[in-house]
């Protein structure tokens, strides 16, 4: 594994850190913040229980999509346990393809925190969105829609093309873009997945799932 790639598999995997950690001068603040709270408050909110520094606001949305998501599958599970492992599937599947955006602006990039913050504050719009999935759970059979496919194919095609600034220095230069082509063939079996998933639905439904997936994309166009 390249030291690029270590670095990006890092980065997204260091948000689990702040959970429960609190600084020395925020010593003064409530350790204990419960789901009622964080529902009510919202990410945004809840910085007043963690802090307004970077960790904190992913602290913050950690813990509003923790209790998002809590809210979420008790509600669900109530009139179908089934559909709870049915919204796992989606969960995973949406989840995996928008932390792409995020782990290949890392390498595209060289580096930074900003992928790490993106990616943990990303979880609580992923939850707002699998709320109001699982309300129409579970899904009808359909044959997806032409659109929706589209817009797969079109984010695909964009990630398959990423290429890497000049960093100045040859060998920099390669060991970065040997990273970036390893990345992006770890990611294209994600993507085909939501693609497969996404035809077997009503296309009301995969047009909702798919434009929701690829509004990650923006991390990228915006570099």
């Amino acid at each position: 594994m390249s030291i690029h790639l270590a670095l990006v598999r890092a980065s997204l995997v260091i948000t689990a850190l702040t959970l429960g950690t609190v600084s020395a001068q925020d010593e003064d603040k409530p350790k204990v913040i419960t789901a009622a709270q964080a529902l009510k408050l919202g990410p945004e909110g809840l910085t007043e229980l963690t802090n307004l520094s970077e960790a904190g606001q992913d602290q913050a949305s950690i813990l509003y999509a923790t209790a998002k998501r809590l809210q979420t599958e008790n509600t669900l599970a109530k009139r179908d346990l089934q559909a709870v492992i049915t919204l796992e599937e989606w969960r995973t599947a949406i989840s995996q393809c928008r932390d792409s955006a995020f782990s290949l602006a890392y390498i595209i990039n060289g580096g930074g925190t900003m992928y790490s913050h993106g990616s943990a504050r990303d979880r609580a719009e992923v939850e707002d969105f699998l709320a109001e999935l699982a309300s129409s759970l579970p899904l009808a059979e359909g044959e997806g829609d032409a659109n929706a496919t589209k817009q797969i194919d079109s984010a695909m095609t964009f990630l398959k093309k990423l290429k890497m600034g000049d960093l100045g220095d040859e060998a920099a230069n390669q060991e970065a873009q040997k990273s970036l082509k390893e990345e992006i063939k770890r990611v294209m079996p994600h993507w085909e997945g939501m693609k497969s998933m996404i035809s077997a639905v009503p296309a009301a439904r995969a047009k909702k799932i798919a434009s929701f997936t690829v509004t990650c994309l923006n991390w990228l166009k915006e570099e």
